[in-house]
């Protein structure tokens, strides 16, 4: 196994791409006047000051215009594979090592950089490979996770063609940290009161799109970034309904 640099680091590595197969070129759709993609940068660049931010994309021509984005907002690049995000990741943490990586997927402009801050932070009191909820409830917290660089070396190693490995990255130790408890240490946290429920936030197909945009629409407040306690009240209220 590969073991990781600079052992009490951590990088925030975003994985996005312009060849959503649903909805192609979603990262650049327009969220009350910016990409979507800055949106999830500005917050990535919230889950706690001083840590690196990496941008996790694609070698296709058409996802330079993602890197431009990144470069605007200070935040790093790497570009790989376009089928294997798993190896993206794997790919910025040889430019930037850390022991734990805060994943952020791309298509969730409300993942919440506190929460995924909490996250880190028991990761790095407990020593822990995955930081979940136990039994895995459906919440508002999506978008985003902790896991150690350990963890998903042990996905490479172990997952042997399972797509989850490659595509969702996290997937893989999510699922199997409990049942290889010598191997990946698991930390659990307290599910949130009024944070739990099964409404999807993230953005896959052009109705999610026109929801999310009524939501900002509704709520986004410039030169900040929208919290996800005020949304999930705006949900609750009918926002949507």
């Amino acid at each position: 196994m590969v073991m990781e640099k600079n052992q009490d680091t951590a990088v925030v590595i975003v994985q996005s791409r312009m060849g959503s197969s649903r909805l192609p070129g979603k990262m650049m759709e327009d969220l009350v006047g910016k990409p979507l993609l800055w949106h999830i940068l500005q917050r990535a660049l919230r889950v706690r000051p001083g840590l690196p931010v990496v941008l996790a994309t694609t070698d296709h021509p058409r996802d330079k215009v993602l890197t431009e984005v990144a470069a605007n907002c200070g935040v790093h690049v790497v570009c790989g594979s376009e089928d294997n995000v798993l190896s993206r990741f794997l790919l910025a943490l040889e430019k930037t090592p850390a022991r734990w990586v805060v994943r952020v997927c791309g298509d969730s402009p409300l993942f919440d950089p506190a929460f995924l801050n909490q996250c880190l932070q028991c990761a790095e009191e407990t020593g822990a490979d995955v930081v979940k909820f136990k039994g895995d409830p459906q919440s508002l917290f999506q978008g985003g996770e902790v896991v150690s660089a350990r963890a998903l070396h042990y996905s490479l190693e172990h997952a042997g063609n399972d797509p989850l490995s490659r595509e969702h990255v996290t997937a893989w130790a999510m699922r199997h940290c409990e049942s290889v408890p010598d191997d990946l240490k698991t930390a659990y946290i307290q599910p949130v009161e009024g944070m739990m429920s099964p409404v999807k936030l993230s953005i896959d197909t052009e109705d999610d799109l026109l929801r999310l945009r009524s939501l900002y629409q509704s709520l986004y407040q410039e030169n900040s970034i929208l919290d996800l306690e005020v949304a999930a009240r705006w949900i609750r209220d009918g926002g949507w309904d």
